[in-house]
């Protein structure tokens, strides 16, 4: 009773995280999977003096491998734990939980027995009939698992301290009704639109500039091209790829992964087909779709067509409603069992293939079903997949490599030893960057948090801890500081042309589009956009508030424009990203002031939540740098093999 009520209230897990892990050790895992995990005392890392030991970890890597292999109903192997990095994830949130314990002290935060006594007592999940389920059988179940009433109120304890922290740091957080309005728009204001885009592309080709005006320019607006501090960093980049080199992938290692894991290259049975569908009003104040009696009398009556003989591909194109399939002929292509809704499925799969079915009804409306092939359930050949499975092997054994040439660079860092140094006894090279401005960086360090970094560093400091770039991860040290300065005309010639062409070529699509919104009040704005050699497009369907509308993409001033505008008028000319546009709204869903009342309250409370959730990871992530974090790869090396 007491694992059901805790799955129903997730709060609850980390209080019963150890009954959960001695059910799992008891039932599923008599041994650490056979690794040589060392001694339950010995230390994998320390936070702010506070240590992980191997006991902790293992506890909680199990409980969490445990928890991964039931989601994925046994599918998932020890390769592909090792792939999703399961050990780091648990050590994270191990270092996660001593820096909160580390933070509440700091600001004198405790909880007392009374406390934790109090919440037993009190909480829902103890209670059953309306009244506490007593202490004598919350030592009964703990008990059957093994566990004692100290390590169980040490759970309650830490939840209660998180709670307290989260508390103390986001007890500021409010939202506004006006916040919630403006999400409850955001979720509900739908557009369907047609727009032209008078693009700046074709008029930059038409602005001219000379080097006077260039010139003339840059001295008017020298501040604009002032070049703000920046940074030079020499970095250490454990790049996978290269590491690839380092690694090889036999014949045998690639026919023992087939035979081991055969069933990942099966198909599953397919059937290939295409359809005629006729929709149904889900709501009778539906625009789109039929009431039910009119779409089955018209779905019957193109049923009896294609029964005569008729073209089922060319009806599909004239007649079906499903806008995705019709300009194909009604072609589906391909599809396993699950991937369409139930109904449709089992017909389908039914059908031998050129079979065309009755009529089959499905939350969409009416379908004419032909099966066009099938494709038998089939186990793909080891010369078939060979390239494949020798690519996932060298991935894997590239990135286990990685991570132990980042564990080993890490520990040296941690130990004093210099980068170059550290580089040199591990087989890479240091490099030097090119000029890091606030947020920008330059390939190969484009991580915002490694930038931010080399902004906090010291002249010659060394991070100790690893970014992830693109090409793998890389340690810095600050190499050099650049002053803000004024460049010279030469270094910002380009860009100062750049500016110039743009502005141009902007006012031109915006005088093209003032003209298109003039012909359009009177001709419409498909006449206009054709004798403006323009292009009239509309969005395929409704969107919301910060999608995109159509190519025009999205962006603040093109959603405040096309949402403020009443239906069947003209917009004035839109800045957007590629130039200035004209919108007409053809159908609107308005904000709803009575739905937006009855969700309020939700809608606050949802997004307060969110608000403090957010807060509270930033502060933690500031915590990380108050407290010494030390990690033991060795240790680590030796409990996950």
């Amino acid at each position: 009773m007491a694992l059901a009520l805790m799955r129903r209230h997730r709060r609850w897990l980390f209080a019963f995280l150890w009954v959960v892990i001695a059910a799992f050790i008891i039932l599923y895992f008599p041994a650490f999977q056979g690794s040589t995990t060392g001694s339950p005392g010995e230390t994998l890392a320390s936070v702010g003096g506070l240590p992980i030991s191997v006991g902790d970890f293992q506890k909680t890597y199990l409980q969490q491998r445990q928890m991964y292999e039931r989601i994925y109903q046994g599918r998932l192997d020890a390769a592909g734990i090792k792939a999703m990095g399961l050990e780091k994830q648990v050590l994270e949130g191990l270092i996660a939980e001593r820096l909160i314990v580390l933070e509440a002290k700091r600001l004198g935060l405790t909880v007392s027995d009374e406390a934790v006594a109090r919440e037993i007592s009190t909480s829902p999940q103890f209670q059953q009939n309306a009244r506490f389920i007593g202490g004598a059988e919350i030592k009964r179940l703990l008990e059957l698992r093994g566990m004692s009433e100290e390590e169980f109120e040490d759970g309650i304890r830490a939840d209660l301290l998180k709670r307290r922290l989260e508390a103390l740091v986001t007890d500021g957080v409010s939202v506004t009704p006006a916040d919630a309005e403006r999400e409850f728009r955001r979720r509900a204001e739908q557009i369907k639109a047609e727009y032209v885009l008078a693009s700046v592309v074709p008029f930059r080709a038409q602005v001219s500039v000379g080097d006077d005006e260039v010139k003339a320019r840059f001295e008017s607006r020298k501040d604009a091209y002032k070049i703000p501090e920046q940074r030079i960093v020499s970095y250490l980049l454990v790049d996978t790829e290269v590491l690839k080199g380092r690694v090889t992938v036999t014949d045998r290692d690639v026919d023992a992964y087939y035979q081991e894991h055969k069933d990942e290259f099966k198909e599953p049975e397919q059937v290939c087909a295409s359809h005629i569908l006729i929709k149904v009003k889900a709501k009778p104040q539906d625009q789109d779709g039929h009431p039910e009696a009119e779409a089955r009398a018209l779905a019957e009556s193109l049923l009896a067509q294609v029964k005569a003989g008729a073209d089922l591909a060319a009806l599909a194109k004239k007649s079906s409603e499903d806008q995705g399939s019709a300009a194909q002929g009604g072609d589906l292509g391909c599809f396993f069992r699950g991937q369409m809704v139930p109904e449709f499925d089992n017909a389908a799969f039914s059908l031998a293939s050129g079979q065309t079915s009755d009529l089959v009804k499905s939350p969409f409306g009416f379908h004419i079903i032909r099966a066009v092939s099938h494709r038998e359930e089939s186990t793909a050949t080891l010369t078939q997949v060979k390239d494949r499975i020798r690519a996932s092997i060298l991935d894997q054994r590239a990135k286990a490599l990685s991570d132990e040439k980042v564990d080993a660079v890490a520990e040296a860092l941690r130990r004093g030893k210099t980068l170059d140094t550290t580089a040199r006894e591990n087989g890479f090279t240091v490099a030097k960057s090119g000029p890091l401005s606030r947020g920008e960086g330059a390939p190969p360090l484009t991580s915002p948090a490694l930038v931010a970094r080399a902004f906090g560093l010291k002249p010659s400091e060394i991070e100790k801890e690893p970014f992830r770039v693109p090409r793998g991860m890389a340690f810095i040290a600050l190499a050099e500081i650049k002053a803000p300065r004024i460049p010279d005309l030469t270094e910002v010639k380009e860009k100062v042309k750049a500016d110039i062409v743009e502005e141009g070529a902007l006012a031109k699509a915006r005088e093209t589009a003032v003209l298109l919104r003039a012909r359009a009040e009177k001709e419409g704005l498909e006449k206009a956009a054709l004798a403006e050699k323009l292009v009239r497009k509309e969005t395929p369907a409704f969107v919301g508030r910060g999608q995109a509308i159509g190519d025009l993409g999205s962006g603040a001033a093109l959603d405040e424009a096309a949402f403020a505008l009443p239906e069947k008028t003209l917009s004035e000319p839109v800045r957007t990203s590629g130039g200035y546009a004209i919108l007409r709204i053809m159908e609107k869903k308005p904000f709803d002031p009575a739905a937006f009342e009855a969700q309020k309250a939700t809608l606050l409370a949802s997004l307060k939540s969110e608000k403090k959730g957010q807060l509270f990871q930033a502060y933690m992530t500031e915590a990380r740098q108050r407290f010494t974090i030390e990690r033991r790869p060795e240790a680590m090396k030796r409990v996950v093999g």
